[in-house]
């Protein structure tokens, strides 16, 4: 799986309208140049520092934020660091916008805006703006709803708002789909400090950002294991024949082969098995293609090395040598669209013993059946130990909606011995 999104993901946003040319009656007054640092924190342990800078002059606004992440995946230390920077007028319209990621690789994106609207990135609205720059609208402005883009995701468009609920108290969400208000995907609750910055950020993946002296920003730290620190223990006793869950959170399953799910008492009990065959719109008929889609899973077994020390993948490398279950899942996803075979993505869980780890699959069409196609483990039809919380497309939207599932589970039970 790929880490959290480590980024402060308070999407609110700017109103839908225009982004406003600057003129010199609206052209506010300058604020301080101004260096903020943050330690951040998942599970009661250290992952990463942050440190942002705003420089201001009579142009307007660099801003600045760069983030050094290390962390274990299983026994392999990862580290990434992360830049993101930001010109934008005194009124703070944005210019441009660039992001780069290192991680092994070395990944950027640039984005430059005018009276026309967005151009270098993905398709975004003209009135969009950058996530890293809405703090200092919203220290201005106190509120916002409307478009906004996420520059570390291949500047993935959304919308979103964010709204005060107390005293130096703000609630953040932030959706993909504009249209769609059932799709907010992060929600975040954001403590301010008395310069109007963000003091203390909590979001829906357990991840917090703690405003710290340069001091406490600079102190070393023993990484932690993300894939444990974001396990789900599973409590009781595991039936012998069947596996049967029960699961409690804000949850929605879709109905995915390999599984199927109806109301508890205590939650949501989920049967598991790779006999069940989920409900999924049917595809179009034709020939039955399981063989052909076991050969593609070879394929990509036999071409990929499982490791957990290269950055995550992205839809953009389906290509990859090495590389954990989303490139597993990404390689057999273009190439089973490669021969016409429709295939979506799943993440979700795994039962991992007596834990739920962060997992994606895929499922795809037969021909006569929808089937869970695990490549990273070799199995097609996969079921039996899988959960999926969403199914997306293969591409970064997909990727970062499906993530935000994975927030939806609180706490998993077996339904207990057959």
């Amino acid at each position: 799986m790929r880490a959290p999104i480590f980024a402060v993901l308070v999407a609110c946003a700017h109103p839908a309208a225009p982004l406003p040319a600057d003129s010199p009656a609206q052209t506010p007054a300058r604020p301080a140049d101004a260096v903020r640092r943050y330690t951040i924190w998942l599970g009661g342990s250290r992952i990463g520092t942050a440190t942002e800078a705003e420089t201001w002059s009579r142009d307007g606004v660099k801003l600045r934020r760069v983030e050094a992440m290390r962390f274990l995946r299983g026994a392999q230390v990862v580290e990434l660091a992360t830049s993101i920077d930001v010109d934008a007028s005194v009124a703070l319209v944005p210019r441009r916008v660039r992001w780069t990621e290192i991680g092994g690789d070395v990944r950027t994106a640039e984005a430059t805006h005018d009276e026309h609207g967005w151009h270098g990135g993905a398709t975004m609205p003209a009135a969009a703006v950058p996530a890293e720059l809405l703090p200092l609208l919203v220290r201005r402005d106190g509120h916002f709803q409307g478009p906004v883009f996420l520059p570390a995701r291949d500047f993935i468009a959304g919308t979103g708002r964010i709204e005060p609920i107390a005293s130096h108290r703000l609630v953040a969400r932030l959706a993909l789909d504009a249209t769609v208000a059932e799709a907010t995907i992060a929600v975040a609750t954001i403590d301010l400090a008395d310069d109007g910055m963000p003091a203390r950020v909590v979001d829906g993946e357990g991840v917090i950002e703690l405003r710290a002296t340069d001091e406490t920003a600079r102190e070393p730290f023993v990484p932690v294991d993300l894939i444990a620190a974001t396990a789900i223990p599973i409590a009781g006793q595991r039936g012998s024949r069947t596996s049967r869950l029960v699961l409690e959170g804000n949850l929605a399953l879709p109905a995915l082969p390999g599984q199927r799910a109806q109301p508890a008492t205590t939650g949501l009990a989920v049967e598991l098995s790779p006999r069940l065959p989920g409900d999924l719109p049917p595809g179009e008929p034709g020939p039955d293609r399981t063989r052909q889609i076991a050969a593609l899973v070879a394929t990509v077994r036999g071409r990929i090395t499982p490791t957990l020390a290269t950055s995550p993948a992205t839809s953009r490398d389906p290509s990859a040598i090495a590389g954990d279950c989303t490139t597993f899942a990404l390689a057999f996803a273009a190439l089973a669209a490669s021969q016409g075979i429709p295939t979506r993505l799943v993440t979700g869980l795994r039962v991992d013993g007596a834990r739920l780890v962060r997992h994606r699959w895929a499922v795809s069409w037969t021909g006569t059946r929808w089937i869970a196609v695990d490549a990273a483990f070799g199995a097609a039809p996969a079921g039996g130990d899988l959960i999926g919380l969403a199914v997306h497309d293969a591409d970064e939207a997909g990727l970062v909606s499906g993530e935000a599932a994975l927030s939806a589970v609180r706490s998993a039970s077996w339904a207990g011995p057959d």
